[in-house]
Order: C-alpha cells, then structure tokens, then sequence
C-alpha cells in the first residue's frame, strides 16, 4: 500500500485535486484515492473501488433526498 500512496504524492502520476479540509482526491483509471494532508504530506489515505464509489453517490443522494 505504501506504494500507491507515494504514486499519489507525485502530481505527474495522478493528478490531485484539494476538494476542502485537507482533503485530496486522485483517480487512478481504476478507482479514487483521497488522502488527508497536513500541508507537509500525506498523513491518511483510504482507496475507493469504482463499485464503492457507486454506493457512496447512492448514499449521498438517498441522504439529499432524507433517506439516509
């Protein structure tokens, strides 16, 4: 794992893009990285599958429409 979360770290790899509060994101052609950072680096990172992307925008949407 260590080394997807350095590939994150280099821009020309995945470009990142801040989205707020310290917080990453990176698309791998496959899934998403989103790393936390301190301004410094990385300090947490967690990988999204593109079927766990999928659930995440479900639960947003059923949240927005006051069925979470």
């Amino acid at each position: 794992m260590e080394r997807h979360i350095r590939a994150v770290d280099q821009p020309a790899a995945w470009p990142k893009r801040y989205l707020g509060d310290g917080v990453y994101a990176a698309f791998d052609g496959l899934g998403v990285w989103l790393t936390a950072e301190n301004g410094a680096e990385a300090t947490d990172s967690i990988y999204l599958e593109s079927e766990v992307l999928i659930e995440l925008r479900r639960f947003v949407d059923d949240a927005q429409r006051g069925r979470g």
